[in-house]
């Protein structure tokens, strides 16, 4: 399979409100799989139709990822942040960042040596909260004062890399699911359903992109594609009655999370796909999380919703990495979902 496309996605930057250079890339390739213009409403999402017979289905995956946003300037140029989308400080201190104001600047979250922290081992270490983090661009004030605005966006400054089995870049949530979305559009054979594809804005900061677009869409079907919690690493604590989703066993079909309780006839319905494929799936039940089948579930009249994702582990960390057979897996998944659609019926 060829990650070019991923690779592109996850070194685009676009936090939740600044998604703009994510739009312009999403949007040239789902040009490429519609001919009716891509639309781009009012809050940023993208709605790209591709007409057929069938159930009114829509794909979502949304562009934004977790990052920050320029809060401060000190006089001698230190730049503070706060967070958009759900960030563990512990992960923020002595990372390289990129600001991106009138150009982009490399920088540094400034952290503080042992020599000067007292610090020897880890029972000594704190963790520093965000909000007294500040970057280091290493350029004088003034330079600082002409080149960065309050509001400007900020991204970890990551670049993505694949080994014979992973790929491991940032914003896998949710650039995979965008990946995923194109990728098995491409794949299909026929698509049996009237088709959206949304590429949404702002879910880390609330799913609140979602909303306008089903109510646009007003689909009888929707499916958020997701890089979602893999809980299989050493060290991570789960109650004993949940599953933990894993990477290498297939992509996680949702049955609910922390804000939605899936259609049991729409995750039947994937099951059946997955197992008349074989195609290797997890079936999880948590109580953490939440997608954009959430919001869109409950918008207008009501939907048919579900989650399809990717087992992904370190998100909303300054890199994370997937298994490549799961990505492949889960683009099987959502090529023969839509392929066969016209099965699918409602209890």
């Amino acid at each position: 399979m060829d990650f070019r496309l991923l690779k592109k996605l996850t070194e685009t930057p676009g936090i939740s409100g600044r998604e703009e250079r994510v739009r312009n890339l999403v949007a040239e390739e789902l040009s490429r799989l519609s001919d009716e213009e891509v639309t781009l409403d009012a809050l940023g999402n993208l709605i790209a139709h591709v007409p057929g017979s069938g159930p009114r289905v829509a794909l979502a995956a949304h562009m934004d990822e977790v990052g920050f946003m320029v809060s401060k300037i000190e006089p001698e140029g230190f730049i503070r942040v706060a967070e958009t989308g759900g960030v563990d400080p512990k992960v923020l201190w002595a990372q390289k960042v990129i600001v991106h104001g009138r150009q982009d600047l490399p920088g540094i979250v400034g952290s503080v040596p042992p020599h000067l922290s007292g610090s020897t081992g880890p029972e000594g270490e704190k963790t520093v909260p965000i909000e007294a983090c500040f970057i280091d661009t290493g350029l004088p004030a003034e330079e600082v004062a002409k080149m960065v605005t309050i509001g400007d966006p900020v991204t970890f400054a990551t670049r993505s890399w694949e080994t014979g089995d992973a790929f491991f870049g940032k914003a896998l949530d949710d650039r995979v699911g965008l990946f995923v979305m194109i990728e098995s559009v491409r794949r299909a054979t026929h698509i049996d359903g009237d088709l959206f594809l949304v590429a949404s804005t702002q879910e880390e900061y609330g799913l609140r992109g979602i909303g306008p677009a089903i109510h646009t869409v007003q689909p009888e079907i929707a499916l958020a594609l997701e890089g979602t919690v893999a809980a299989d690493t050493p060290g991570l604590t789960i109650p004993a009655n949940m599953t933990p989703t894993a990477v290498g066993k297939g992509p996680e079909i949702r049955l609910t999370d922390r804000r939605m309780i899936s259609n049991r006839s729409l995750v039947d319905f994937l099951d059946l796909v997955c197992r008349d494929a074989g195609i290797p799936h997890q079936m999880i039940v948590k109580k953490v999380g939440a997608t954009d089948a959430a919001v869109g579930q409950v918008t207008g009249a009501g939907v048919h919703a579900g989650t399809v994702a990717v087992p992904t582990r370190y998100i909303h960390a300054p890199i994370g990495v997937v298994s490549k057979t799961d990505v492949g897996h889960t683009i099987a998944l959502t090529t023969t979902f839509i392929e066969q659609v016209y099965r699918f019926r409602s209890n």
